[in-house]
């Protein structure tokens, strides 16, 4: 997976597509704004898919009033939010690693979702929208990235944070994490997991993969390391079945991604995220803005960092401007 060359072939490592059904279980929290300019008026709500090694507590990361905390900016922003635990994470269904939690799959729940929240039937204790802009983290970059790509006519802007489209470097993440199985590595919390459940081995992977020395506090390490989820080899060998050339999107779309995110962009992404190499242009050719953003000193795990508030601040302020 991690060879210069692990691209050219990974039906090597998959099977024949095959259709499946399975009832699942999706724990999600939906958090209405704490200041809006019309209360009759219906919000507009963004839809949070967070990544690899984390649950949807990651957009809350901390406690409710910590500088850490997206849902609390996004909500005192105006706008309502509603994060999702991935299936296998959090207190959502805990799956089959091989067949069931890959990348199509969950792009397909993903689309359920919006879905379900476009048209008021989720659940009757969540409105009908005004407008939904997806927003991601690293692999829920990648998962929203597909959604537009597929259904673009189902998402009013999207925000892709932690990622770019260079995959040059995803083998620094696959090599130094020494791949654990996560019923050995946390026993108490994943026990029972079978062995297609993976996590990084420690707090040093977990500091050389997501955060940037030394615009962290230790504790933040420690909780994240504590308060970690696995994720599937099913994931890491089907990110790339799913598309994300959205050439029919024509809503806004900002990239934002820490100046030294090590798994996108090598641990320097200048030049990287928005340089004249980068094909997101291509990939998103009728967006309408396309707009790059480059958040300092902060590394892959972006909310992490005790300067999280500015690109919070950076995203709500697009968000204002073109949705």
């Amino acid at each position: 997976m991690s060879n210069r060359d692990a691209s050219a072939d990974p039906s090597a490592l998959l099977g024949p597509p095959s259709n499946i059904t399975v009832p699942l279980s999706i724990s999600a929290l939906y958090c209405t704004p704490t200041t809006h300019p019309d209360p009759k008026k219906a919000p507009i709500v963004q839809l949070l898919t967070h990544g690899l090694g984390f649950d949807k507590t990651y957009w809350n990361f901390g406690a409710p009033k910590t500088t850490y905390n997206y849902i609390a900016a996004a909500t005192a922003a105006g706008y309502a939010t509603f994060s999702y635990d991935r299936v296998g994470t959090g207190l959502s269904s805990v799956e089959d690693p091989y067949n069931v939690v890959q990348a199509p799959f969950e792009l397909a729940l993903l689309t359920h979702l919006t879905e379900g929240l476009k048209s008021g039937t989720l659940s009757h204790l969540i409105p009908k929208p005004a407008k939904i802009v997806h927003v991601g983290h690293s692999y829920g970059s990648q998962l929203s990235n597909a959604l537009i790509a597929t259904r673009p006519d189902l998402s009013n802007g999207v925000v892709l944070t932690g990622f770019s489209h260079n995959t040059t470097f995803e083998g620094l993440f696959e090599v130094s994490s020494g791949f654990h199985l996560a019923s050995e590595n946390q026993p108490a919390r994943f026990g029972k997991r079978s062995s297609g459940y993976l996590t990084w081995g420690d707090k040093f992977a977990n500091q050389y993969s997501f955060l940037k020395y030394p615009n962290f506090e230790p504790a933040v390490l420690e909780y994240a390391e504590a308060h970690k989820f696995p994720f599937t080899l099913g994931e890491l060998v089907t990110f790339g079945k799913i598309p994300y050339a959205a050439t029919a999107f024509t809503g806004p779309i900002l990239m934002i991604d820490g100046d030294s995110d090590l798994i996108f962009c090598g641990a320097d992404c200048k030049g990287i995220l928005d340089g004249p190499y980068s094909v997101s242009p291509l990939l998103f050719a009728k967006a309408s803005p396309l707009e790059f953003y480059l958040q300092p000193d902060t590394g892959h795990g972006m909310n992490l960092h005790g300067n999280a508030t500015g690109w919070f601040g950076v995203v709500n302020s697009f968000l204002d401007k073109h949705v």
